[in-house]
């Protein structure tokens, strides 16, 4: 396939565009013109420079090249405090870049990309407590949930072009290099390591390599389509990921960081790891799709001896 991708250049969208191009994929990525390129990524996939913002479009024809899209674009969630501000950005440019897709979707006349793998996240949920929570769950309320919500229902309007939409909903990704592990496991080196907030929070993640792998299942199997919850079967809580990242750091676990601190620190931010959803991946289950990692001592263990 000749594929695009959005967000190409980032934690999951580097690997992801590598691994697509070792299979034989023609891959060509949007980047913004202040991104950084890898070397190694340079040598066998296409960037074409393009400015994200609200004016700009994604003419028809560009895109009637390719036979699917993969759109990671975003700005982060954990980089920095939740001003009004920065609550804009984060919606903002996930709804931009959507719509820009879907729009030179709808105008495309013979119609070539048959397929839109778009990213979402398990804040689509919402806080939701201990409770299992499957993709037949209700949206929450509260901010990320309604990111996530209108999120998806941009992505969703391709399915009027017959365009198959397939719709990620990521947990936490561990990963060494990026994400939350590389913020979580820093206090370690300090032997300050140990829960944050409560403990009892569950914390629904999935390795990196998973989520890359669950991205190519998903362009290479048409019967794929709607949201799957990206998460590993088995959600630990914040007591039992903390006690299980120092022994694989061979650190000390015991220094609990309390929610009032991590208020002070992160402001409203601060909600997505002190409330804690435990998110099950009910329609991959569904499928042929087989993670590499379910069990969090052995994933940790790897991303961290790589």
């Amino acid at each position: 396939m000749r594929i695009l991708i959005t967000g190409g250049t980032g934690f999951i969208g580097a690997p992801l565009s590598r691994r697509l191009a070792e299979k034989g994929h023609e891959v060509v990525v949007l980047s913004m013109k202040n991104e950084k390129i890898s070397p190694d990524l340079s040598d066998y996939i296409s960037y074409v420079p393009y400015d994200y913002g609200i004016s700009s479009q994604l003419p028809p024809a560009f895109l009637s090249a390719f036979d699917a899209v993969v759109n990671l674009a975003g700005e982060p969630i954990f980089s920095g405090r939740w001003t009004r501000e920065k609550k804009r950005d984060i919606l903002s440019s996930r709804l931009y870049i959507t719509r820009q897709i879907v729009n030179g979707l709808e105008n495309i006349n013979d119609q070539k990309t048959r397929t839109l793998v778009n990213a979402s996240a398990v804040g689509y949920y919402g806080p939701t407590g201990s409770e299992k929570i499957d993709e037949t769950a209700e949206p929450g309320d509260d901010f990320l949930a309604n990111v996530c919500r209108r999120w998806e229902m941009e992505a969703k309007r391709a399915e009027e072009s017959g365009v198959r939409t397939v719709l990620i909903r990521t947990g936490i990704v561990l990963g060494k290099d990026g994400g939350a592990l590389l913020e979580m496991a820093k206090p370690y080196k300090f032997f300050l390591g140990g829960p944050i907030g409560p403990g009892d929070q569950y914390l629904s993640w999935i390795h990196l390599d998973d989520i890359v792998n669950l991205y190519i299942f998903a362009l290479e199997n048409p019967d794929m389509k709607g949201p799957y919850n990206a998460t590993a079967s088995n959600p630990v809580t914040m007591n039992e990921f903390s006690r299980v990242l120092g022994k694989v750091l061979d650190k000390p676990s015991a220094v609990r960081a309390p929610d009032f601190a991590l208020q002070l620190l992160l402001g409203e931010t601060a909600t997505i790891i002190t409330t804690g959803q435990r998110v099950i991946p009910a329609r991959l289950s569904e499928t042929e799709f087989t993670f590499k990692h379910t069990l969090i001592y052995p994933a940790l263990k790897d991303i961290f001896e790589k």
